[in-house]
């Protein structure tokens, strides 16, 4: 099954919106709480050894607004789904499945938490929904 597809059929599920941006990334707009949503990029990669790879991304915020660098990483530590990285001077949440290993109810889950959590440190730095 092709990404776009399997990414598809969840996003109809769950009603939320599905882009592909400029660098063909899928982008997904999740509703975390009341009047707020979070994007989260889903792109396809492959890991040391090969395999196809998922790789979930959502920002949350400018790396030079961070204020404590080790609050985030005890934040990164309660996550059940993904860890707090950076990227591009971004700090967001980051998450990776094997495709192979993938299903529908372990990628819809690692998508809302991925979202949810890059909400959560967006709101406690700064408060405006940034998505």
């Amino acid at each position: 099954m092709q990404l776009s597809d399997f990414v598809q059929r969840i996003a109809l599920a769950q009603s939320w919106p599905l882009r592909v941006d400029p660098g063909g990334a899928l982008r997904l707009e999740i509703p975390t709480q009341p009047g707020r949503t979070q994007i989260v990029h889903v792109t396809q990669g492959q890991d040391a050894e090969q395999d196809a790879m998922l790789f979930l991304w959502s920002t949350a915020g400018d790396l030079s607004a961070a204020r404590d660098l080790t609050a985030l990483m005890r934040f990164s530590l309660k996550l059940s789904y993904g860890c707090v990285a950076i990227k591009d001077h971004q700090i967001g949440v980051k998450h990776s499945l094997r495709m192979a290993a993938a299903d529908e109810v372990s990628l819809r889950k690692s998508i809302f938490y991925v979202a949810r959590a890059a909400d959560m440190l967006e709101a406690e730095a700064g408060g405006s929904d940034r998505q």
